[in-house]
């Protein structure tokens, strides 16, 4: 039977619907998929040693004669194999295989891979592997070579794996197609089909680097594809040009009480000088927790409305959307702005024009929306979908100009690769009235002497100061030990008996939320007890304790925004992170938590995060689309750089770029 990159597998030689099932939890489906399941890492058995090396060096690929097999029966099935070669013997030993006895054939040479263990002054070697010796290194499947470590599934080992792929090598040139054609001229790349053999049959590390650059390659190459369209797109809309309105602005920014900082006013020029061109702003405005990110959006809506333009400001929650609300509403009462709000409760828009009508993605479903809207501020953007962003350019003939704002500071790496098709604006500089906040890692151990010293801190402060206490999970779960808001509440209400203590979690209806933040702000609450619904954005000036427990389920970035939540004033604030009690001690998590508390940089704190769990885990592949990489790293910026000169070059010249785009490794 004639292979091609679209069979299905069960079209391969041994594998069959059941075998098949276990291919499928890895994403595989077709020969093509199965190509494309590249090793994760390599073992290098193709030095093979003596007897006598071996038991010295302790491990190593050994290639001897098979002098007795033994089976015994204790407790468990016990495979007993005696090996010799011209330097000594050895015995090797396999637990629960006892099928090993007929098929391990006395007098026939193997090549065995083995790790001798030392335990209680006793020297052993269990469950080797093996594989026949076939004379013919190119013959040989597992053993005798470099050799592919394969992502695996339950019932799929990586032998099986390799054998599968090992029965297609002959007809990889055949099944893989080279998609970039003359394009591949003048470039340091090797063809896919050979990269593809070569990242499975390596005869050694230079192989593997040859292939792994090429596959790099395409997999930042669609990604660049994703960019340059979107960027092409882009050029192709029109959008209303804007003059800047000093006078306004100057007045503007004379009334605020602080003095912006340098990130705050570049950032402001930026968004300024791209408002006033025909093609519409894309720009993300990447700011760290309490930079000052809602004063810079307020310039550019003034400048909108001052324009005669109206302006829409989306939230992700209604609590946020009704605190943006009250923010413009004292930020804006000297300089007569009509402003509206947009929530599920309060939905209708009057007279839709030359105003800022702030909201959450209920605005989506209004019918009256602005036909002078020019300027789409989204807030935490990562928290929409495409299909809301693209929502208002189907509504207006003309773009308007787009503004998304982050509280999650985004590395430059994940910025590149996630936004590549948007300017960037970042403001790292806090204002000067802003004190640091005092994190602490907090050893479950001291769990109970922290909450004693939050008492103290908020009785000596005559009940000025007030705390926030986060939890991961709502309710106890069965497989999670981590502690919920619902138990833990009935303990701190003894605790911290003699303060107002309540609890905010996410099932609670949206108006109970608010009066609950409402009363926190008033300060008839002393202590709040939350799940992550207060994550982003509450702001609260008296809130000056932040304890976060079981924090090491929280990722770097989320804890950051939470630490956001205080020191939102010019009071000392502290934030202590809790890990729960089988954490252990100098464990990776402990290690995490530890760097968090010593760096007060969300941008840093971010970097490290992405280096140590990766995107998916960090930001949520499904919520963000950030890209999953067999292959590539997310750092290698100047992989993407080549990668988007190329795709404009083919975006530019060639009539079926899709061709391209599909036959890419992925």
């Amino acid at each position: 039977m004639i292979l091609h990159k679209d069979s299905e597998i069960t079209e391969i030689k041994g594998i069959g619907i059941k075998q098949a099932q276990n291919f499928y939890k890895l994403n595989i489906f077709t020969v093509k998929d199965l190509l494309f399941h590249i090793p994760f890492r390599y073992q290098d058995t193709s030095s093979v040693f003596s007897i006598a090396e071996v038991k010295e060096k302790g491990e190593g690929t050994i290639l001897a004669e098979i002098e007795d097999v033994q089976i015994t029966y204790f407790k468990k099935k016990i495979v007993t194999v005696k090996v010799k070669d011209d330097t000594g013997t050895l015995r090797l030993t396999y637990f629960n295989q006892p099928y090993l006895k007929k098929s391990l054939e006395k007098g026939s040479i193997y090549l065995f891979d083995i790790k001798i263990t030392n335990k209680s002054g006793r020297k052993n070697i269990y469950n080797s592997k093996f594989e026949k010796f076939k004379y013919n290194p190119e013959n040989q499947i597992h053993l005798g070579k470099w050799i592919g470590i394969y992502p695996e599934s339950r019932g799929l080992t990586s032998r099986m794996i390799r054998g599968k792929i090992k029965s297609l090598e002959k007809d990889i040139s055949k099944i893989i197609t080279e998609p970039l054609g003359e394009y591949l001229k003048n470039t340091d790349l090797e063809t896919l089909p050979s990269s593809i053999e070569k990242i499975h049959f390596p005869e050694n590390q230079k192989d593997i680097d040859i292939a792994r650059k090429r596959l790099s390659f395409d997999e930042m190459l669609k990604i660049a594809f994703r960019i340059e369209k979107a960027d092409i797109k882009r050029k192709s809309e029109k959008s209303k040009p804007m003059k800047i309105e000093s006078n306004y602005l100057n007045n503007f920014i004379k009334s605020l009480p602080y003095k912006l900082t340098n990130d705050q006013n570049k950032a402001i020029e930026e968004i300024l000088e791209d408002t006033t061109k025909k093609i519409p702003m894309n720009r993300l405005l990447n700011g760290d927790v309490g930079s000052g990110k809602t004063v810079v959006s307020a310039i550019a809506i003034l400048n909108t409305i001052k324009n005669g333009y109206s302006s829409i400001l989306i939230a992700p929650t209604t609590v946020l959307a009704q605190q943006h609300y009250d923010t413009f509403k004292e930020i804006f009462k000297d300089f007569n702005i009509d402003i509206e709000i947009c929530i599920s409760n309060k939905k209708t828009i009057k007279k839709a024009d030359n105003k800022l009508i702030i909201g959450t993605h209920a605005i989506l479903y209004e019918k009256e929306l602005p036909k002078d809207l020019n300027l789409v501020i989204i807030d935490e953007q990562h928290r929409f979908g495409v299909e809301q962003r693209e929502y208002f350019k189907k509504k207006n003939k003309l773009t308007p100009h787009y503004l998304t704002m982050t509280a999650t500071p985004i590395p430059r790496s994940l910025t590149e690769i996630f936004f590549g098709g948007l300017d960037v604006s970042e403001i790292r500089e806090k204002p000067k009235n802003r004190k640091e906040i005092k994190t602490f890692f907090t050893p479950f151990k001291k769990r109970n002497d922290c909450f004693d010293w939050i008492k103290k801190n908020i009785k000596e402060s005559n009940l000025g100061n007030q705390a926030f206490i986060i939890y991961p999970l709502i309710e106890e779960s069965e497989k999670l030990s981590a502690k919920a808001v619902v138990t833990e509440f009935r303990y701190l209400k003894e605790i911290f008996k003699g303060l107002s203590v309540e609890f905010l979690h996410g099932r609670l209806k949206a108006r109970e939320k608010e009066k609950l933040l409402e009363d926190f702000r008033n300060k008839k609450i002393n202590i709040l007890i939350s799940t992550t619904v207060i994550e982003v954005g509450i702001d609260i000036p008296d809130a000056t304790i932040m304890v976060i427990e079981d924090a090491e389920r929280f990722g770097l970035a989320q804890l950051h925004q939470l630490r956001g939540r205080v020191g939102r004033s010019d009071k000392e604030s502290f934030c202590f992170v809790i890990p729960s009690s089988n954490v252990e001690r100098n464990s990776p998590a402990e290690q995490r938590l530890r760097y968090f508390a010593n760096h007060s940089s969300g941008f840093e704190v971010a970097e490290y995060d992405l280096q140590n769990r990766g995107p998916g885990e960090v930001y949520g592949l499904k919520q963000s689309g950030v890209p999953q990489f067999k292959v590539a790293s997310i750092h290698d910026l100047k992989l993407l750089k080549k990668a988007r000169i190329l795709a404009k070059r083919i975006l530019k010249e060639d009539n079926n770029p899709e061709y391209i785009l599909e036959n890419l490794f992925e």
